[in-house]
């Protein structure tokens, strides 16, 4: 087991600024989409201690190039063994099953078997986990957690997101989208999270997400995707977790014939400096509901 520990809660940062820092490290080794099985949080329905399948990836960081590594062709302390890395990590999942609560925990446990592979104790500068729960969205491709620690500054970001959700609405400005619903896909991810244990908040998340694209029907994307941020805003972020940001990205796959989708991807905060944030947070602080921000004359009956 290593001993690395922890940061706290202080050192906890946005992926933009975890971006920043992971920047200053050239080498990498990694290992995407290990797959393992689970017990940690719930299960697609809400359920506890079901077992699921995860995809577990991890990227290390290291604080120096694996220079003598590659000089000599071999696999020496100056880089990380991928086939070690991954054992440890299969290894101590394999220990923990039925004693992590949830997927921030498994995260945690990630990282640690991580570090424990830096056998020289320094080389390891930063450890990047995703973990994808494949079957932990209703609509979706997918539930996941991206963990983000550096070793030196203590820095620290976590990242929830739903991938691929698939929600039918009513949406487009030409008359033949009027007549009927067609799929619009979303990606979601909730940064800068404060994370509490004992709770995956993927259901709650999804719930919000379905509800306000399903009872939609904008003729934009991009009124579309502002009205999805302001209802995570209300109903997710500001009671689970103030101080996240969202970013929120749309598909309209059947839009257009020749191209895999159009998109649309936009980034909210609660920052008082922007509009959309000052508007959250004195509507927030006036405690009220929900507003209707825009009515066009089929929406009304």
């Amino acid at each position: 087991m290593s001993s690395f520990r922890r940061i706290s809660a202080s050192h906890l940062v946005d992926q933009r600024e975890w971006e920043r820092e992971v920047q200053l490290y050239s080498d990498k080794v990694s290992v995407h989409n290990l797959q393992v099985t689970t017990d940690a949080g719930p299960d697609v329905w809400g359920r506890f201690g079901k077992p699921q399948p995860a995809l577990v990836s991890v990227c290390l960081s290291l604080n120096r190039s694996f220079e003598s590594a590659a000089e000599r062709d071999v696999v020496d302390q100056s880089t990380v063994h991928y086939g070690k890395l991954s054992k440890n990590i299969l290894s101590d999942i394999k220990k923990r099953a039925g004693g992590l609560e949830g997927i921030h925990a498994l995260a945690i446990a990630v990282e640690s078997a991580a570090f424990s592979t830096d056998v020289s104790g320094g080389i390891i500068g930063a450890c990047e986990v995703d973990i994808l729960y494949p079957k932990g969205s209703m609509l979706g491709e997918g539930a996941g957690l991206r963990s983000s620690t550096a070793r030196k500054s203590g820095k620290h970001a976590t990242m929830l997101y739903l991938k691929n959700v698939q929600i039918p609405t009513l949406v487009g400005v030409h008359s033949n989208e009027r007549t009927m619903k067609q799929p619009v896909i979303a990606n979601v991810w909730v940064d800068n999270l404060s994370y509490k244990e004992k709770e995956d908040r993927f259901l709650k998340l999804e719930r919000i997400l379905v509800k306000t694209i399903e009872q939609s029907s904008f003729e934009t994307l991009e009124s579309l995707a502002t009205e999805v941020a302001e209802q995570l805003m209300r109903q997710f972020v500001l009671p689970e977790t103030p101080g996240s940001n969202v970013r929120i990205r749309l598909e309209k796959p059947l839009a257009v014939p020749f191209a895999d989708a159009p998109a649309i991807e936009i980034f909210r905060s609660l920052d008082p400096d922007d509009p959309f944030g000052r508007k959250m947070i004195v509507e927030a602080n006036a405690g009220k509901g929900m507003q209707l921000r825009l009515v066009k004359p089929y929406m009304a009956n």
